[in-house]
């Protein structure tokens, strides 16, 4: 049985649902790549599509759990977060964005982050308060994370990409 710590229950989990998310993205570009229309371009209006109007779009959604992965592995670990500007347009570009958050992530070391539950962790927009790195990686990272992945799943699932539960999950390590 592996330990708990404050590396397992972030580092892990973040790259395992960033990885079926790539995976989600490569199935939603081959049903859109089955979708050419002379008058619409189906990549473009799923890339722009919300679940409801003051939602953020499908390509900000993918760009938000990169940024939430990427920032808890950094904050964390309390590296630099590294700067990836929002230029995505194509579901390859996403993907392209996911792979480069996944090798960031993978650089982190469990011992860079494995002890810093006490550790204070601040953030550009609340200036003036912080979280410890318990509370960051459990109250803030997980739920928002999973929010932004979510989301993401939701409007290529009601776009009638062929996708579900296991591609969302990305599998599990049954015995």
């Amino acid at each position: 049985m592996q330990e708990t710590n404050l590396y397992t229950v972030t580092i892990p989990p973040l790259i395992k649902s960033l990885t079926a998310l790539k995976k989600i993205l490569e199935k939603a570009k081959a049903h859109t790549d089955t979708k050419k229309l002379s008058w619409m371009d189906f990549e473009h209006a799923l890339l722009s599509d919300k679940l409801v109007f003051n939602q953020f779009d499908f390509k900000k959604q993918v760009q938000l759990a990169c940024d939430n992965a990427k920032g808890a592995a950094a904050r964390l670990a309390e590296v630099e977060v590294p700067k990836h500007e929002d230029t995505e347009a194509t579901f390859t570009d996403l993907v392209a964005r996911i792979d480069k958050t996944l090798e960031f992530i993978a650089t982190i070391k469990p011992e860079q982050v494995i002890g810093k539950e006490d550790s204070k962790v601040t953030l550009p927009y609340w200036p003036d308060k912080h979280l410890t790195g318990f509370e960051y990686a459990t109250e803030y990272v997980i739920p928002n994370f999973y929010f932004h992945i979510t989301t993401a799943y939701a409007i290529l699932r009601k776009n009638g990409i062929d996708i579900g539960k296991e591609d969302f999950m990305g599998g599990l390590p049954l015995k």
